[in-house]
């Protein structure tokens, strides 16, 4: 069976990046005709979180920065995994890490394509007869 919830968030990250906040926090909402799949205080309250954090401009250019991913997302794992952290806790900052795991394949899959265009060496041969 598909995970309903793991779809949702994936779908609201893909939206956040789209810069199509409205559209992600509705995807949030509890569904009527399916009441089991309501997402938990927590992941509302990442999702919230990581568009607000987008919204700033500033602080939107650090998460461009890779290296700044990965101490972000260690942060992340080390508060999750922290005793002291409740489902609540576990459940944003496994949002966060996702998150940024996603940005993160975003960014380098960007950047490969940017690499082959701006790359002369790497362009596809042409066909033309010599």
């Amino acid at each position: 069976m598909v995970d309903m919830r793991r779809d949702k968030i994936r779908r609201c990250f893909q939206l956040i990046l789209e810069k199509k906040y409205s559209d992600a926090r509705n995807l949030l909402k509890p569904m009527d005709n399916h009441p089991g799949l309501d997402i938990n205080p927590g992941i509302k309250f990442a999702i919230e979180g990581i568009i607000d954090f987008l919204t700033n401009e500033s602080k939107e250019k650090q998460l461009r920065d890779i290296d700044r991913l990965k101490k972000l997302r260690q942060f992340f794992k080390r508060k999750s995994s922290s005793s002291w952290s409740d489902d609540f806790d576990r459940e944003y900052f496994e949002v966060w890490i996702g998150f940024l795991n996603f940005l993160q394949r975003q960014l380098k899959s960007r950047r490969e394509t940017d690499s082959i265009v701006d790359n002369p060496s790497k362009e596809p041969e042409s066909y033309e007869a010599a």
